[in-house]
């Protein structure tokens, strides 16, 4: 089980990071019962639904915030987060690419 995870939306044209979302479901300013105001996590849930959740936020926050559309999903073979933002912006906007090294290991 892991306690953080992180998502990141990665150009292909440049290699720059255009996007990042990182999560977490622990939290030491809990643990250790501080009464002051703090940042705590900021998902709870399990583990390997982390990446999916993490897709969401990202390709969600895109259309907010910057009027931007994703239209292809580059995952590690599972589709738990292709899933979530298939339909995100309308019906089979986004599409998925396969990763070849995956595929062969099948």
């Amino acid at each position: 089980m892991s306690l953080n995870g992180c998502v990141s939306v990665i150009s292909i044209d440049t290699g720059k990071i255009l996007d990042l979302e990182v999560m977490t479901q622990y939290c030491k300013m809990c643990e250790l019962n501080v009464k002051r105001e703090h940042v705590c996590s900021n998902y709870k849930g399990s583990s390997g639904n982390m990446e999916a959740v993490g897709a969401f936020r990202i390709f969600e926050r895109s259309l907010i915030k910057r009027d931007l559309q994703y239209t292809e999903y580059y995952g590690d073979g599972d589709s738990k987060g292709f899933l979530q933002v298939k339909d995100i912006y309308g019906e089979n906007s986004v599409t998925k690419l396969e990763c070849i090294g995956h595929i062969q290991k099948e």
